[in-house]
């Protein structure tokens, strides 16, 4: 799934239903409950090296709705 910006709670929630259609139409890595929560913890413990190795400044100790998205994103493959 490709990275997208999400700066509201409205492109959010556009977002979440994306995500949505993306898992039905593939089998996502983590496909369980606990997997994808321990993949978005485990991607969240190593997010600030993500946002260094893509060039975007960013504290991950705030939380906004793009690091929200990210988390979500990353859980499906994350390992």
């Amino acid at each position: 799934m490709e990275r997208r910006m999400v700066r509201s709670r409205e492109e959010f929630l556009t977002f979440l239903f994306e995500l949505l259609d993306h898992i039905d139409a593939v089998k996502p890595e983590n496909d369980t409950v606990y997997s994808y929560i321990q993949a978005a913890a485990a991607w969240l413990e190593d997010a600030d090296g993500f946002y260094k190795n893509i060039g975007e400044a960013r504290d991950t100790r705030e939380a906004d709705w793009q690091l929200f998205a990210d988390i979500l994103s990353a859980a499906l493959v994350y390992e």
